[in-house]
């Protein structure tokens, strides 16, 4: 574990640069792997706790939700967080968040660790579902062909229900 000691931010600001290998089943079933995850910014004091600003960049291989091909995901998301002691949190069972709580972690000892951050921000960049592209057009239900890669073999399906229909045009009258 990489651990930030946010006590040496009280006097000047502390900037950082690392790198923490993530593990492979970071993110869910989608992601194939992870390459390290380069964390990088400064933490300077803020009134009772610090302010964390910085960058979380790096690649993964992911799996295509539609056709489960892999491809190559990076990713690079901006930091700002307020880190402050647990003592400050709401003690309230619930409370209403508001868009600036977001950005607030609160921690026991004056300490942040890198990688459980760095895991917590790649898994914030992962889309919902990953595709390889946004056109990508899966896999046929029957065959299971890639139709990424042309039409399948299978023949056209056709519902007699709807045959009627097929004969039915409307009229240029209207």
């Amino acid at each position: 574990m990489l651990w930030l000691d946010l006590t040496r931010a009280d006097t000047e600001p502390l900037i950082f640069s690392e790198r923490p290998t993530l593990p492979p089943e970071s993110g869910g079933e989608e992601v194939v792997s992870v390459s390290p995850v380069e964390l990088a910014g400064r933490v300077e004091r803020a009134g009772r706790g610090f302010r964390l600003e910085g960058r979380a960049a790096g690649t993964a291989t992911l799996r295509c939700s539609r056709c489960l091909a892999e491809f190559e995901f990076p990713f690079s998301d901006a930091l700002d967080l307020l880190l402050l002691p647990a003592e400050a949190a709401p003690r309230e069972d619930e409370i209403r968040l508001e868009r600036d709580d977001l950005e607030v972690r609160f921690f026991e000892a004056p300490q942040l660790d890198l990688a459980e951050m760095a895991a917590e921000q790649f898994a914030l960049a992962l889309p919902m579902k990953p595709l390889c592209t946004a056109e990508c057009r899966g896999l046929c239900a029957r065959c299971g062909a890639n139709l990424n890669q042309g039409p399948c073999s299978c023949p056209a399906e056709s519902d007699d229900r709807w045959a009627p229909l097929l004969s039915w045009r409307p009229s240029e009258e209207s």
